[in-house]
């Protein structure tokens, strides 16, 4: 179990910080500590093996506790973006089968509204206070253990009471498969997929990851992504947590004690302050993210002396980029690839001289990836194809979907519609995209899931939804309409904001008489652009 690791970590480096957000500090004793207070106060509800609890929450320590909590149980996470509206959130609740929610006050009224609308027995924790027809979080991390368990059989100096050292397992190789985790992963089909992923999985993953990247207990990871995102959750939270090094959250802004969603920009002086004071040697991201980084201006202090390792993963990172943070700060930004079926795929860890910057790298340990013809045989070097993955940190597939399983997974592979090819060297490229999305902000956006909504509208006879750029590296999304009748652009837009998230929302409505079109009626896409 993940647990167990936390425990021996814990048990090593007992001085060790864990946990750094604005003004709290955890060693590694007092996480582990909460986790074991949280997982007795989840089962005092009822909550078990294959029970799924959903976090909607920022960024915070909770969310960590939550998830080793979650894992101590042998129940099953499901982490939401909280800027998910209604609509979205009772879907996925339906569709997982969620019996706890845990969130904050700013987001319990909107979850007690969906909960009424739903015939599920779901339990609202609160981190901050009680939610109206709820439990506070800390209620339940003060309820009594029961009779023998979480006994405490070894106990270090510190006073930490935790599991047998010896066995902690140092593989997951004969472990059970457990489903830990669900996440939504969008595809063809515009409809969000649900995606489980093991104990064993994550396992596997954060295992490759941290040793090919070298990560250490020395090490301090600034986390700037969302935990609730594969990204964060595997390259931030695990990769820190599983190698006893310091995890350094971004703290949100607060608005009368809420956290509130502002442009990175208005972040860039709290980070490079982060930076220096934490001595952060790890700065996961997005393109965006060192986009606005690397336009810091000239007489800003920034000192990054103490960063080892930038890498950008979620989008391409573009040699304009690559060449500005380079340029502002004397940094190589690493591309990263992966994916929320895999996890971590491949990393750009080539030295400053001979790096590719517009390769992302070499596999992690114990990962091969091919490049397959549309046929399925193997291609040569330098030819284009599908990149396909064997991993045993791949999910085993999406949920209740068999025939898109049958064209994704194949002999223990997945394949990813995405196009690449690799060098003579083994370097991968991502060259293109079977699938369709939009980066808007650092979020990946797919623009079937928009088009389902938008032809659901009366007066919509047509409508494509293409990412334009914007600011930095991300896109605007533009939604090209042909309508049967006269339609303002507000009444779209409003249309889109009580069905979709506000980053989802077109913010480009381009009213046309038709859709331009192949000869065989495939929509050109990059005509709209």
């Amino acid at each position: 179990m993940l647990v167990q690791r936390l425990a021996r970590i814990a048990s090593e480096y007992p001085l060790q910080t864990a946990l750094v957000y604005n003004q709290t500090r955890l060693t590694y004793p007092q996480l582990y500590e909460q986790v074991s207070q949280l997982s007795r106060g989840l089962k005092s509800l009822g909550l078990g093996p294959s029970d799924c609890v959903a976090i909607i929450l920022p960024n915070c320590p909770e969310f960590v506790v939550s998830f080793y909590a979650i894992a101590h149980i042998q129940a099953i996470l499901l982490p939401l973006n909280p800027l998910f509206n209604a609509a979205e959130i009772q879907y996925y609740l339906q569709d997982s089968q969620v019996k706890a929610i845990i969130t904050h006050s700013q987001w319990a009224a909107s979850c007690e509204a969906i909960l009424q609308k739903l015939d599920q027995d779901i339990t609202l924790i609160g981190i901050d206070q009680a939610p109206a027809n709820g439990i506070a979080w800390n209620d339940l991390l003060q309820t009594a253990a029961e009779p023998n368990e979480l006994q405490a059989v070894e106990t270090s100096a510190t006073g930490l009471a935790h599991e047998p050292i010896s066995l902690l397992p140092d593989s997951f190789d004969s472990a059970p498969k457990i489903d830990l985790l669900y996440q939504y992963s969008s595809g063809s089909t515009g409809r969000p997929k649900r995606v489980s992923r093991t104990q064993a999985n994550l396992w596997h993953e954060v295992e490759n990851f941290t040793a090919t990247t070298k990560v250490t207990p020395s090490d301090r990871i600034l986390c700037l992504v969302p935990l609730f995102h594969a990204h964060g959750l595997g390259n931030c939270l695990l990769a820190a947590t599983y190698t006893g090094a310091t995890l350094v959250l971004l703290e949100p802004v607060l608005r009368k004690g809420k956290p509130v969603e502002v442009p990175f920009v208005f972040r860039r002086a709290r980070v490079l302050e982060l930076i220096e004071q934490e001595g952060i040697t790890i700065l996961p991201g997005v393109p965006y993210i060192f986009g606005t980084l690397a336009e810091t201006p000239p007489e800003t202090p920034a000192n990054l002396s103490t960063l080892r390792l930038c890498f950008s993963a979620g989008n391409f990172l573009s040699r304009e980029t690559f060449d500005r943070f380079q340029q502002r700060f004397g940094i190589l930004v690493r591309q990263l690839y992966g994916c929320t079926e895999a996890g971590s795929v491949a990393i750009n860890l080539e030295a400053g001289e001979a790096i590719a910057p517009n390769s992302v790298g070499l596999p992690l340990q114990n990962i091969e990836v091919k490049i397959v013809s549309e046929q399925g045989q193997d291609l040569p070097p330098d030819a284009i194809g599908e990149v396909v993955i064997y991993s045993p940190s791949l999910t085993c597939g999406y949920h209740n979907q068999p025939e898109l399983n049958r064209d994704a997974f194949r002999n223990g592979a997945f394949l990813t519609g995405d196009l690449g090819k690799k060098d003579s060297q083994g370097r991968l490229y991502i060259t293109g995209r079977k699938k369709i999305f939009i980066d808007t902000g650092g979020r990946k956006v797919d623009p079937l899931e928009i088009e389902d909504i938008l032809i659901d509208h009366p007066k919509i006879k047509e409508a494509v939804v293409v990412g334009t750029k914007g600011s930095h590296e991300g896109e605007l999304i533009k939604a090209v309409v042909v309508s049967h009748d006269h339609c303002e652009e507000q009444e779209i837009l409003s249309y889109c904001r009580g069905r979709l998230a506000d980053f989802k929302v077109p913010r480009i409505i381009d009213f046309r008489d038709e859709i331009p079109k192949s000869p065989l009626g495939k929509v050109l896409r990059k005509n709209l652009v």
